[in-house]
């Protein structure tokens, strides 16, 4: 139990289907995901949060940003999320153009999670060199934020460039959609710190390298605070190692539940209600 900060806490469902290799079946168990979003927001959860694994021979999700502007469409109040987005594979520019029209659909209630990309055959089929995802990771990252600035982007890195290019629309939120960064890695800790983006994190990982970060070039920054994301499995419990949270001062927390990939339309509504109880005693626990 967590008793010695009192951070602002939101409680967070990630899908991660598992879908047929049909076209049609695929789209039943999207079309099921999409009727059980009003359940899950009025379960009482803060934000939905779509993974993305492209070209992933075990038939998972390849494209988060189109689902979560379906996901947009059926809901009011629930934040929509990718968790995570694979930056490396995309264009900068395709990508916030993209995260832009889904934050105007869902009127300011999406947010925007991205990663390195792990996998190798994902990485290879979209022509990216694993040792250059982190130098690609960084320009687009850097573009995705220039472009939601709002005006003409002037950017040349060694993979991405722009004269002048501008989005359009613009994201409802100021500024763009609130960032959130994958990382276990010290080094990539500290990048997403430097940003002000949230992190997200196994719950078994430590945050303290962005933690730290955050503090020594934030201190006194009353326009944000740190954000942490900790992605919890069937039985973990929102207990952080060695309580590195001590000393964090203001702070957002977000406990991430996984719904279970395969679940057929008849399991999903149980499949909710149990995590809704789960997440109550995360609630209390942690109050």
């Amino acid at each position: 139990m967590i008793r010695s900060v009192s951070p602002k806490l939101r409680i967070g469902l990630r899908i991660d289907p598992r879908l047929p290799s049909s076209g049609g079946e695929a789209g039943e168990r999207l079309a099921a995901l999409l009727e059980a979003a009003p359940t899950i927001e009025a379960s009482g959860f803060d934000v939905l949060w779509v993974a993305e694994r492209p070209t992933s021979h075990e038939a998972l999700l390849p494209s988060a940003l189109v689902l979560c502007a379906a996901l947009a469409a059926r809901t009011q109040t629930l934040r929509i999320a990718t968790g995570l987005l694979p930056l490396p594979l995309y264009h900068p520019f395709r990508i916030a153009e993209d995260a832009a029209v889904v934050d105007g659909l869902s009127d300011g209630r999406f947010e925007l999670g991205v990663g390195l990309g792990s996998d190798p055959d994902a990485l290879a089929r979209f022509g990216v060199d694993a040792e250059e995802r982190a130098e690609r990771f960084e320009e687009a990252l850097e573009m995705v934020q220039r472009a939601w600035a709002g005006g003409p982007v002037e950017f040349e890195g060694r993979h991405f460039a722009s004269e002048g290019l501008e989005v359009h629309p613009q994201p409802v939120q100021p500024g763009g959609p609130p960032l959130w960064i994958g990382a276990t890695a010290p080094a990539a800790q500290r990048r997403a710190a430097s940003r002000q983006s949230g992190l997200m994190l196994r719950v078994d990982a430590s945050p303290e390298p962005y933690l730290e970060t955050w503090r020594r070039e934030h201190a006194g920054s009353s326009s944000a605070v740190p954000r942490l994301a900790w992605l919890l499995g069937t039985g973990d419990e929102l207990v952080p190692p060695g309580e590195p949270l001590a000393d964090a001062g203001p702070l957002e927390l977000d406990a991430v539940l996984p719904l279970p990939a395969d679940l057929s339309a008849a399991e999903l509504g149980p499949a909710i209600g149990d995590l809704a109880d789960r997440a109550g005693q995360i609630r209390r626990s942690f109050g």
